[in-house]
């Protein structure tokens, strides 16, 4: 049984900072211990925003208990700091990024390890070439209405407008303008192109390294959800890349992994050798849990065999289904 625990949180990508995300970690929290009639004590509130706020949960039973510091390895105000910049530069630099992912083939190779995911990359695609279709239709209709330059000057206002209008739409609902920054981040972190996220990967490897090198705790996870699992990956593969030694304490945990998002990418040669490092060398054991009504992660895939690595500790795959896990109300 283990007693006391060590976690290293890494939130997906969400225009938000640590202390949002620690809030919704308490409100969880105290549903599934709830649910599996558990008592649970959690300490430390969320204060100002730091790199690393941390929570500490007490969670015990019959006969047994467990101590865990969480530690959030936040990375929201780089994400802030895309969705800060004028909106024609984010929609220009997603769909830049958009077609990077296409011209290097890795939209191929997403249809190949898990091909639902085409679906979220089409999807600021075709949202923008319906607002194209739209305002060319209107164009278009006004000006076989009315002759003339009048017709062709008006046709082009409500069309442009049109166009603005499903765009600012598909905003509001579904936060188009987000997942175009989630692509820009994702193509420069393949490259290595933006300084601040590889400067925070490297601050991220200090504080794992400093942490568990002083923990006593009987397992120490690194935790991360979608995109967050390719800076968990870069970050403990550095931390690691010093005098901390591995062993069996060590687990990584991925759930909704955008991991592949950024692997398969054929400039992402530091990713893939960091994964390799993981698997092979260290041999961290590896729980990925993928969601089949999720179109934002990889069903079906796995973090080391679908990168062509099969030597080492091979990540085990969970296929969670939310309908089994929630009321029917929820799940709608």
């Amino acid at each position: 049984m283990i007693e006391k625990r060590l976690v290293f949180v890494f939130p997906g990508f969400e225009p938000m900072l640590a202390p949002a995300h620690m809030e919704r970690f308490r409100r969880a929290a105290e549903r599934s211990a709830a649910v599996w009639q558990a008592d649970l004590r959690l300490d430390g509130a969320p204060g100002a925003p730091t790199l690393f706020p941390s929570l500490r949960a007490a969670l015990s039973g019959s006969g047994w208990r467990t101590e865990t510091e969480l530690v959030f390895c936040d990375w929201g105000d780089l994400i802030l700091a895309y969705a800060a910049r004028p909106a024609i530069e984010r929609l220009s630099s997603g769909l830049l990024a958009l077609a990077d992912f296409l011209v290097t083939g890795t939209v191929f190779r997403y249809c190949r390890v898990s091909w639902r995911y085409a679906f979220f990359f089409a999807f600021p695609i075709a949202v923008m070439t319906a607002a194209i279709w739209i305002g060319w239709a209107v164009h278009a209709a006004l000006t076989a209405l009315l002759p003339g330059l009048a017709g062709s000057a008006t046709g082009f206002v409500l069309g442009l407008l049109a166009a603005l209008a499903l765009l600012f739409l598909a905003e509001r609902r579904w936060h188009l303008l987000t997942a175009l920054d989630d692509w820009a981040l994702a193509r420069d972190l393949c490259r290595e192109r933006n300084p601040a996220l590889s400067a925070r990967i490297a601050r991220q490897a200090e504080e794992i390294a400093a942490r568990a090198a002083a923990s006593d705790a009987g397992e120490i996870v690194v935790a991360a959800h979608s995109l967050g699992a390719s800076f968990a990956v870069l970050a403990l593969d550095q931390a690691l890349s010093g005098d901390l030694k591995t062993d069996l304490r060590w687990h990584i945990l991925t759930v909704g992994s955008s991991l592949m998002k950024t692997t398969l990418h054929p400039a992402a040669k530091t990713q893939r050798a960091a994964v390799r490092r993981l698997v092979a060398d260290h041999r961290i054991a590896w729980t990925d849990c993928q969601g089949l009504s999720d179109p934002i992660n990889f069903y079906n895939s796995n973090p080391a065999t679908s990168l062509g690595i099969r030597e080492g500790r091979i990540p085990v795959a969970v296929r969670v289904h939310f309908k089994r896990l929630v009321s029917p109300g929820t799940y709608r």
